[in-house]
């Protein structure tokens, strides 16, 4: 019989994929109204579902080595707009929820709080086939903010710089259905210090002089389309 954490991630995963499919759904429907626009069909839908694993971020501090950020579910819901024939610009927004362990100088562990995760993303897609094309690979370059709030009473979240470099594939099954697989890296920026101390308490204490500090992470995606 499967765990209790294993049920609990496949349900996260199925109604993800759910609340996903009705926004693309509800997109459908309201194309009636948008029939200027159906013919050309530059607009996209989408919605994803998918696993995002990160990194740590590390500290230099008496206390804490680090804090570890475990791997989640995502979902996410895109809009796009196709001027020309191989390239797109599109508004794509993330959420998930993390748990942050930290890494104590003493060598021991533990889950420190849960971070809840919304990224806005502008990207840029470039196609490597036409719309009338079944299959479309592409390359992704974005940028955009990650807002990071931990879940827990005193403790304020921050909104940070970030951008992405990715690569995928669209199988369009109809004239206006598809399926979109991606994947991509995003690191998000965190402190960058000229002089003296940085400290957050946030993120577990103060940083040294000249230190840069990245959340590393990487996403893959299955999104179902929608073509307008």
């Amino acid at each position: 019989m499967p765990s209790t954490t294993v049920v609990a991630s496949i349900s996260t995963v199925v109604s993800a994929l759910v609340s996903a499919s009705r926004a693309v759904i509800l997109v459908a429907l309201l194309s009636p109204f948008t029939t200027g626009f159906a013919e050309a069909q530059r607009f996209e839908a989408v919605g994803t579902v998918g696993g995002q694993f990160n990194g740590s971020i590390d500290f230099s501090t008496a206390l804490f080595h680090g804090l570890d950020i475990q791997n989640s579910v995502s979902r996410g819901l895109g809009i796009s707009f196709e001027p020309q024939t191989h390239t797109a610009v599109e508004f794509m927004w993330t959420y998930n929820n993390l748990d942050a362990v930290t890494q104590l100088a003493s060598g021991r562990s533990g889950k420190l709080f849960s971070l809840d995760s919304n990224q806005y993303f502008g990207n840029v897609l470039f196609h490597f086939a036409t719309r009338e094309k079944r299959l479309r690979p592409y390359a992704l370059v974005g940028v955009g903010a990650s807002d990071i709030a931990p879940v827990r009473n005193g403790v304020t979240g921050d909104t940070t710089l970030a951008f992405a470099l990715g690569a995928g594939v669209k199988y369009n099954f109809s004239h206006r259905f598809g399926l979109r697989f991606q994947t991509r890296w995003f690191p998000t920026y965190f402190a960058s210090t000229n002089a003296g101390y940085w400290c957050n308490a946030a993120w577990g204490g103060c940083w040294a002089v000249g230190q840069i500090h990245y959340l590393q992470a990487v996403d893959t995606t299955l999104g179902l389309t929608f073509r307008f």
